[in-house]
């Protein structure tokens, strides 16, 4: 069960898409989409991903690479 504020607006998908679809709004106010597929081997697949939609503008001052910082902090590390 997700932990937080189900948002109710109209998702738009296709209508041949039999995924459900889910927006959330945590308590930290982080806004989540969780998307249940029934074609799915629930056994063996979970996903998650993530969109920070910021950049080096965004920095606040004195906090030069913050945003430098989470990409590296998010980003896996490349093999090789």
């Amino acid at each position: 069960m997700a932990v937080g504020k189900e948002v109710v607006e109209e998702i738009v998908k296709a209508r041949t898409d039999k995924r459900e679809y889910r927006r959330i709004v945590l308590p930290n106010s982080l806004e989540a989409l969780l998307i249940s597929d029934p074609d799915t081997d629930k056994a063996k697949l979970c996903a998650a991903s993530m969109d920070v939609n910021v950049g080096a503008f965004s920095d606040p001052d004195g906090l030069e690479g913050l945003a430098h910082f989470l990409v590296v902090s998010l980003t896996p590390p490349h093999g090789g």
